[in-house]
């Protein structure tokens, strides 16, 4: 244990964003291993503090079992974790509760150092600082900072008056201390953003977290294909996709005839890799991001009457069936991605830490609604 003591110092977690990459609600609230974020960063946090306060919006009861404070933010409009911080130094300002200090953390951010408010008012001391920010090499976490409750005039002032959201935006104002803590083998400051995240937490808690992240995967797939009669003199007939199935029938031939009806076919083609690429985590991560993941599956035409049809690609990355669809010779189209194949691809994201947040991409320049609506040509 340290013998280094520090005064009095106050505790705010912020709790208060939308958490859209979640789908909504209190991604606090959401359980790994049989404990909440919440839970998990109280459990840390508590013993570095003295009093601590909970920056979180809508009904306060729902947080009632963890009998902190609960501040909504004193600016509407979820305007980000800057006010929060402008939140939590007026609480504690207002409440008379005699700290100097404060020290604010994310909610959903379960790792954070058992050594962060030492090392920031170590720093903060040593270097006359005004405020103490986290590092990891050359990433700042500004949300992992140390306040001093005096600055909460000039805070409003600026959120207030100059219309200022990002944190450095104020912080560059003042001098400011930097304390950095290794990155490896686990980043302390990995935040839970999207599903895989809380894959990875949990793979992180369990020790199964690998060493080096794999730079690929594979998994074989069966793909049920139609063929259906055409109404036209032009095409006699058309062939598409109709399901993935995540788990073949055991020993099943490559091309089965699956069942006949009046003017379709419908077929199973079996042993369809379907493969994960470290190059291609982009492109699974938005996929995975969106409301219903798919997956791609590619039909080409062979000339063998035994079997008109095969399925030349299966894939998570939408970018790379856009690529395929536009020769126009192809049959590309996206379907459902079966829960297991969506687990294990998020296992696969799980593995590698995201380098920078994700950004989706611009419509227009990846339609996954129409540009794969099942290209059949004749």
């Amino acid at each position: 244990m340290s013998s280094y003591v520090s005064p009095p110092i106050a505790g705010l977690i912020l709790a208060g964003g939308l958490s859209r990459r979640m789908g909504g609600g209190d991604k606090a609230l959401i359980e790994v291993e049989g404990q909440s974020l919440l839970d998990r960063t109280i459990e840390r946090l508590s013993p570095q503090v003295g009093p601590m306060i909970l920056n979180a919006n809508g009904d306060p009861t729902r947080f009632a079992e963890f009998t902190l404070p609960v501040v909504p933010d004193v600016i509407e409009g979820y305007a980000g974790p800057l006010v929060g911080i402008l939140t939590g130094l007026e609480w504690l300002r207002d409440h008379s509760l005699g700290v100097e200090w404060m020290v604010s953390v994310a909610a959903d951010t379960p790792l954070f150092p058992l050594d962060l408010v030492e090392r920031l008012h170590r720093a903060a001391m040593e270097e006359q600082a005004d405020i103490a920010i986290a590092c990891t090499g050359s990433r700042t976490h500004p949300v992992f900072a140390l306040w001093p409750t005096r600055l909460a005039a000039e805070l409003r002032a600026a959120v207030v008056a100059e219309g200022i959201r990002k944190i450095e935006a104020w912080t560059d104002r003042y001098k400011v201390a930097r304390v950095d803590w290794p990155a490896k083998p686990v980043d302390p400051f990995f935040n839970v953003n999207a599903p895989e995240d809380v894959v990875r937490l949990r793979m992180i808690l369990a020790g199964t977290l690998p060493a080096e992240p794999p730079l690929s995967a594979r998994a074989e797939v069966a793909v049920a294909v139609e063929r259906r009669d055409s109404a036209t003199a032009w095409i006699t007939e058309s062939w598409r996709p109709l399901e993935v199935i995540a788990e073949p029938p055991a020993a099943a031939q490559p091309w089965v005839l699956l069942r006949r009806g009046d003017g379709f076919e419908h077929y199973l083609a079996s042993g369809v890799p379907l493969e994960l690429h470290r190059s291609d985590l982009a492109s699974y991560r938005y996929n995975l991001g969106g409301n219903e993941p798919r997956l791609y599956v590619v039909l080409r035409r062979t000339g063998d009457a035994a079997r008109p049809v095969a399925v030349v690609l299966a894939t998570a990355a939408p970018d790379q069936a856009q690529a395929m669809s536009e020769s126009g010779e192809d049959v590309v189209d996206g379907l459902p991605m079966p829960e297991a194949l969506r687990a294990w691809i998020e296992m696969f994201c799980a593995c590698h830490p995201a380098d920078e947040p994700l950004r989706k991409r611009r419509r227009d320049t990846m339609d996954t609604d129409g540009a794969f609506a099942a290209k059949a040509r004749p």
